[in-house]
């Protein structure tokens, strides 16, 4: 594992968030998804990970509305440094993220990944099927970080 640590993203990250993505993305597609979420205010929580090189990794959570209640959020992209991928800063991030949601009170995350990465975090295929959302099947997943929150509904995720 390497050394690096994490905080809050600042305004003036957003350019090397960008890089960073379009590094590990291979496009530009995800850098444009995090500005847009940005700009909206649909952005949650932006978090990153730098050690003395730079940025690292970077995550973000997003507003999602849950029949038209601004009571779910969504997790992407995640992004880590070509090189450094499988390193444990996306875990660190997700584990991390996740935890600071539950603080800010928030009951429910969806994510729409891999189906064998993110059930290690506790996501999980089944708590996601009773919403209603732009795709279904074992990659969208979402985990209950608190009881309470609705139990199924119509999810409408921010415009990207």
């Amino acid at each position: 594992m390497i050394d690096f640590w994490t905080r809050l993203a600042k305004p003036g990250d957003s350019d090397a968030i960008a890089a960073l993505n379009d590094a590990a993305f291979g496009g530009p597609d995800e850098a444009r998804i995090v500005r847009q979420l940005q700009a909206d205010g649909d952005s949650l929580l932006s978090l990153v990970a730098e050690n003395d090189t730079g940025l690292v990794g970077h995550i973000e959570f997003f507003r999602i509305l849950i029949d038209g209640q601004p009571v779910g959020a969504g997790l992407g992209p995640m992004s880590a440094k070509p090189g450094l991928q499988k390193s444990g800063i996306g875990s660190y991030l997700i584990r991390t993220g996740l935890e600071e949601l539950e603080d800010l009170g928030e009951t429910i995350v969806f994510v729409l990944g891999h189906d064998t990465y993110y059930p290690k975090f506790g996501f999980e295929a089944g708590t996601a099927k009773p919403f209603k959302a732009p795709w279904s099947g074992p990659h969208f997943m979402a985990i209950r970080l608190a009881p309470g929150g609705p139990a199924s509904g119509t999810l409408t995720y921010p415009r990207t």
